[in-house]
């Protein structure tokens, strides 16, 4: 009977391991290799990131320069073509500030606008896209200005940018 029991306990001793399960990675050598290097002893951490709006104009830092030409008398519009990309749908708008050089052709009734020509709407792409921005002034009391100055600067043009949806994470 104790000989039995005996190989009962050296059995479930044995097999014990097997039921536990064991997860846990482990190096059990008497001595480390020869070189002190690192050994991998878990690698099956996963890693999630974040990953945010991207939009990018290229050489945007360099000054786009955008001329507005004579309509009619007293109307003045002009374009100038850019490239943009981004990670994300995106919607473009844009707007135009006046800068105290035009204020001596300014009054009550000029009207400036900036609005992006065409399609301004843009889906994710890894390439540039070309779109227009354009700026225009009507109404401009030209004769009030002193002149002539072929190259007067007059406004500040600024590309806009929006998200068309929320991403999926924000919800």
């Amino acid at each position: 009977m104790l000989k039995k029991s005996i190989y009962g306990l050296l059995l479930l001793a044995i097999a014990m391991p097997a039921f536990a399960g064991d997860t846990e990675t482990k190096y059990e050598v008497g001595v480390w290799p020869m070189a002190y290097k690192f050994m991998p002893m878990c690698d099956r951490i996963e890693v999630y990131m974040n990953v945010g709006y991207y939009v990018k104009i290229k050489d945007c830092t360099k000054p786009y320069k955008l001329y507005l030409k004579q309509d009619s008398m007293d109307d003045y519009s002009g374009c100038v073509d850019f490239e943009i990309k981004a990670n994300f749908n995106l919607e473009l708008g844009a707007s135009v500030k006046v800068l105290p050089a035009a204020a001596q052709f300014t009054d009550k009734d000029t009207k400036w606008r900036a609005w992006i020509k065409g399609d301004n709407f843009l889906a994710p792409t890894k390439d540039y896209k070309t779109r227009t921005l354009c700026v225009e002034v009507t109404d401009a009391e030209i004769g009030l200005a002193t002149g002539p100055n072929k190259k007067l600067k007059v406004a500040t043009a600024s590309i806009l940018v929006r998200p068309t949806a929320q991403p999926n994470w924000w919800m």
